[in-house]
């Protein structure tokens, strides 16, 4: 029997290798990644709280300041206008120097907050005009008698004034100040719920491509290697993180998997042997014992026979050896080793040699075997031994399922729509129960008992069809009998190639 491509081998030392290139880069495991994550997310809600109760501090402090502001400027109109009173009808000169005095108090009782606010500089500037407005306020008082105030109220009028329009401008200048800083307030909420966002993306895609892209490619190993590939798993990214324990558990099991696999294969062709060994063990009693008899005929009447009877029976010897040596060849070209040759065949004589191998098989079984090939039939390229392997496979499964009286028809036709020859293999058994028809063709999957069967014969025939371009699938299943289809791709029909003769 001609062995299966061969699969890729993993052997100690190159699965330690592998392992060794997961080991050797550098570490970042997905738990760190996502404690950074957290701590970035912890970071960014610790500025905003931060930031939020500056804010709110310095809101705090701008809106005292009015209202300390506020209180000053009121006092200070107060005073101007007793000023006015004073110098038009000579009274409430005490009234001015009172709420001078409450401007004084506001001021050095918040001297900090206002300082904080205005500046020192400014502060002292304030501070000395309304010294000298207090100043030119009782000398007014004191010259009001004489008569002698011409230089006294433009200078009242110009600290005043100053006194007023400097607090009126920081009113102004804090308001706005104040208004910016409620807007800002109003957007932090929603400049950290875009930052957060951001970020919350950020670390989806990360783990998406680091979890998800990783996951399925995990699974694309479980189904590379469910399809009998057994090549090891190689480093796919710079680091190496918690699924790189998985990769080397994964190419160890892989080791484990490919050595089973390889015994399985070898029984699998020891069991395809055995089987037909004992068929073809069985095909070679009749001949022996033709051929043991005849010998001791030819001994015992040897001295009676005519020389034309004496080579009569050495001749059915002969033939009868003929046949016997035909019978081993059959076996030993279906069992010898041998490289894949891919050649110009015919499909029927690939066919009607496989069916001659199991035809003791069939004997033995009880079952009849028909055969339908339509004629003129187009020429195939393919490996000899290989398509015998699949079609003796197929025969052989669809024997052991059919009770003794059961039927087994091989039907060869060209497929009408496409330039394939198509092979089927039709049994009337029990059928193949529907909700394992899709894992019929899975490796080592196998309905038959320990002894009968290592669930390869299907996987490995499908992948011998498929190497030589052709497919391989279940036709049909039910109660009444199952049919698989072989397909494999056409040359040149009959008359076409005779035509180049």
């Amino acid at each position: 029997m001609t062995p299966p491509p061969e699969l890729p081998t993993l052997t100690d030392d190159s699965e330690d290798d592998e392992n060794l290139k997961l080991k050797e880069r550098p570490s970042i495991s997905i738990r760190m990644t996502i404690a950074i994550s957290y701590a970035l997310f912890f970071l960014l809600c610790v500025a905003i709280t931060i930031s939020s109760f500056w804010t709110i501090s310095i809101l705090e402090d701008k809106i005292k300041f009015l209202e300390i502001t506020d209180n000053y400027l009121v006092e200070i109109q107060q005073a101007r206008r007793f000023e006015k009173n004073y110098l038009l009808y000579g009274t409430n000169l005490d009234d001015a120097l009172e709420h001078l005095t409450n401007a004084k108090k506001i001021l050095s009782a918040n001297s900090k907050t206002i300082k904080k606010i205005m500046g020192e500089k400014i502060f002292q500037s304030n501070s000395d005009y309304m010294q000298k407005y207090h100043d030119q306020l009782l000398k007014l008082g004191g010259e009001k008698k004489t008569g002698k105030i011409d230089d006294i109220v433009p200078l009242l009028r110009q600290y005043g004034g100053e006194m007023v329009s400097s607090a009126e401008e920081f009113v102004k200048k804090e308001r706005g100040s104040v208004a910016r800083m409620l807007m800002m307030a109003k957007r932090v909420p929603f400049y950290f719920i875009s930052g957060l966002l951001v970020l919350i993306m950020i670390f989806v895609i990360y783990l998406t491509q680091n979890l998800m892209v990783t996951l399925k490619r995990f699974m694309d190993y479980t189904k590379r290697i469910g399809e009998g590939d057994f090549s090891p798993i190689v480093p796919a990214k710079k680091f190496k993180d918690e699924f790189t324990k998985l990769a080397e558990a994964f190419n160890t099991m892989i080791r484990e998997l490919n050595h089973k696999h390889s015994i399985l294969l070898e029984s699998h062709k020891l069991r395809a042997i055995g089987t037909l060994v004992a068929g073809v063990a069985h095909e070679l009693n009749n001949p022996l014992n033709n051929t043991l008899l005849t010998a001791e005929m030819l001994k015992e009447d040897l001295t009676v026979l005519s020389d034309t009877e004496k080579i009569e029976m050495i001749d059915d010897m002969i033939n009868e050896t003929v046949r016997s040596q035909v019978i081993v060849k059959g076996l030993l070209d279906f069992a010898r080793e041998s490289e894949t040759t891919i050649k110009p065949l015919k499909i029927e004589k690939i066919v009607s040699e496989a069916i001659r191998l199991v035809a003791n098989q069939v004997k033995m079984a009880m079952v009849k075997l028909k055969t339908n090939f339509e004629d003129n039939l187009p020429g195939i390229y393919g490996d000899e031994q290989l398509l015998k392997q699949v079609f003796v496979n197929l025969i052989i499964n669809a024997l052991d399922v059919l009770p003794p009286g059961g039927e087994v028809c091989v039907d060869i036709h060209k497929n009408k729509n496409s330039d394939f020859v198509v092979v089927e293999v039709e049994d009337n058994g029990p059928g193949i129960p529907e909700h394992i028809q899709s894992r019929i063709f899975e490796p080592f999957f196998t309905t038959k008992g320990q002894s009968k069967g290592t669930g390869l014969g299907l996987s490995v025939s499908k992948g011998i069809i498929r190497k030589l371009g052709g497919y391989m699938h279940l036709k049909r299943s039910s109660e009444s009998g199952t049919i698989f289809m072989v397909s494999l791709p056409a040359i040149e029909s009959p008359s076409e190639m005779m035509s180049k003769k």
